[in-house]
């Protein structure tokens, strides 16, 4: 009975397949691995089933081709029309492969090829008896590749992708107990039978045993990081916290779990759980082609967008030869673009087929961060208006708080004594009686301080002599005063004349005559509009 609950079969980390082809392969003990459905599908099985990743077919299709152009001899008879010319499209990533490619490669790795087509359990094709292992590839009748798996090599992946996410989150992020967040986010049964505890002499917790035979190792808290936002929050953590001792030993994770939170989303949880198979490939360059395609982001593929760095043909005749440049304008059809040629520095007009993009170690991608955009005015209704211009009205009003800050202390004084003298006369509660020479305690009235007027302090300003000039020595041209205009706002009230201070300049500069208009000095003075002739 334990072990039937404990042996579990391995699963695909997604929904049940709907396609009938896929029903169909299930059926007979095999995987079909879904692929990108792009011009790269070819290299991307082949790059998976030879290297163990999917993310060197850009080198497996150069490698190819340049087999293919080695034994040009041997694939020329294949190509209609220009061989050289069918290399050169092959090298670009928008040139999907072929069965004539498949050979190649297949001939470049020494590795035979079992093909599955739709409701076929494959049929075997031998390039060489000397091969020894074989290629398992799906091919459609619109020419896309998948890769096809047994369910014993289904087994070995879901391990082996287990352990490489599980060294991520346990030895590089530090996180405590994985294993457990995994299986009570997965298999959430297991705990509802119970749990027990094992603890080692010392009496500290070790291990986490469940009812239906499952046991899971607990971390120490010298290994891992907290996941709360203060470390001294957590007793696993920070031994200070005076708490039970089981408490002690447990970490933050269970904590986590058991107030229904997430440490990580489900699908890594499915990633390390050692009886689930998630292709992680395909989901990865969903999710990034989405996120481009949202925020608008190039991604080094052939769907160009204005700002990207990448590569252009500027002689038909010599295409080997590519110059890098920036895309500065597209045309609306994508017929035609304008590009600023890092090698020439000038800007160059081309068409929009020209456009090649930069290899993937050459490629530096787009940040994905979402970028902030500055707020753009509001448009003022005229309700709003209204409200500011009143505010404003308000404001200048000079019976406001703002402009008479005296007016508004004194209120406010007033207003405090007046409370306090209520809180005083108030009768006291029958229960509280005052001595003869007790009195209740009041709070002193606040002074009234008058705020001085604004002074003027006046500053000498000195400027330098005027050049000298045509005319007999040590004289000067008469400076004419200036008048009042009659035209100028003056301000309310009187006006008072400000009698600079009496500082000497220094020898090389002049001071500036003070005249304040409409003064008695200036009326009352002797001379007229004129000075008089010295």
């Amino acid at each position: 009975m334990m072990s039937e609950t404990l042996q579990r079969s391995v699963s695909i980390g997604s929904k049940k397949a709907s396609d009938p082809i896929d029903l169909f392969l299930e059926h007979h003990r095999l995987f079909r691995k879904h692929t990108l459905m792009d011009a790269s599908s070819l290299f991307r099985v082949i790059a998976e089933q030879v290297y163990d990743i999917q993310m060197l077919h850009f080198e497996v299709r150069m490698e190819c081709v340049r087999f293919m152009f080695r034994r040009s001899s041997n694939f020329r008879r294949f190509v209609v029309g220009n061989f050289d010319e069918y290399l050169w499209r092959l090298a670009k990533t928008k040139t999907a492969g072929t069965m004539l490619e498949l050979s190649a490669l297949c001939h470049l790795y020494r590795r035979n090829v079992i093909i599955y087509e739709p409701f076929n359990l494959g049929r075997l094709v031998t390039y060489s008896k000397d091969y020894q292992e074989n290629l398992r590839i799906f091919v459609t009748r619109r020419g896309h590749f998948d890769s096809v798996l047994t369910m014993q090599d289904v087994d070995m992946a879901a391990v082996c992708q287990a352990v490489a996410f599980k060294m991520l989150y346990k030895h590089m992020f530090r996180i405590p107990d994985v294993s457990l967040a995994v299986e009570w986010m997965l298999h959430p049964e297991t705990f509802k039978c119970g749990i027990d505890f094992e603890f080692d002499p010392r009496g500290k917790v070790i291990r986490l045993l469940c009812r239906n035979g499952r046991s899971f190792k607990l971390d120490s808290p010298e290994s891992t990081l907290c996941l709360l936002e203060s470390y001294k929050l957590c007793p696993f953590h920070n031994r200070r916290l005076a708490l039970g001792r089981q408490s002690r030993d447990l970490s933050c994770m269970l904590g986590f779990l058991q107030q229904n939170k997430q440490p990580f989303c489900y699908l890594i949880a499915k990633s390390m759980d050692p009886y689930m198979y998630r292709n992680v490939e395909l989901t990865s360059l969903i999710e990034t082609r989405r996120d481009a395609k949202q925020w608008d982001i190039y991604m080094g593929d052939y769907n160009f967008k204005v700002g990207a760095k990448c590569q252009v043909e500027l002689d038909t005749n010599r295409r080997d030869l590519l110059s890098t440049c920036y895309i500065q304008s597209i045309d609306r059809n994508k017929s035609a673009c304008q590009v600023f040629i890092e090698e020439q520095g000038k800007l160059v007009n081309v068409p929009y087929d020209n456009l090649h993009p930069l290899p993937p170690d050459e490629f530096k991608a787009w940040d994905l961060a979402r970028k902030r955009r500055p707020k753009q005015p509001r448009l003022l209704h005229m309700s709003r208006m209204k409200r500011q211009f009143h505010r404003m009205r308000n404001t200048s009003s000079p019976q406001s708080r703002r402009s008479s800050p005296r007016q508004y202390f004194k209120t406010r004084g007033q207003s405090f004594e007046t409370r306090l003298e209520n809180v005083s006369n108030r009768p006291s509660p029958p229960n509280q009686q005052f001595g003869p020479d007790q009195k209740p305690a009041t709070a002193p009235p606040i002074n009234q301080f008058p705020m001085p007027p604004p002074v003027a302090i006046p500053r000498p300003v000195f400027l330098p002599p005027p050049p000298p000039i045509f005319g007999p020595p040590r004289w000067m041209p008469p400076i004419r005063p200036l008048m009042p205009n009659h035209l100028m706002i003056r301000p309310p009230g009187p006006l008072a004349f400000v009698q600079p201070p009496q500082v000497v300049p220094p020898p090389s500069m002049m001071p500036i005559p003070f005249v304040v208009h409409n003064s008695p000095l200036v009326f009352g003075s002797a001379y007229g509009p004129y000075p008089p002739a010295t």
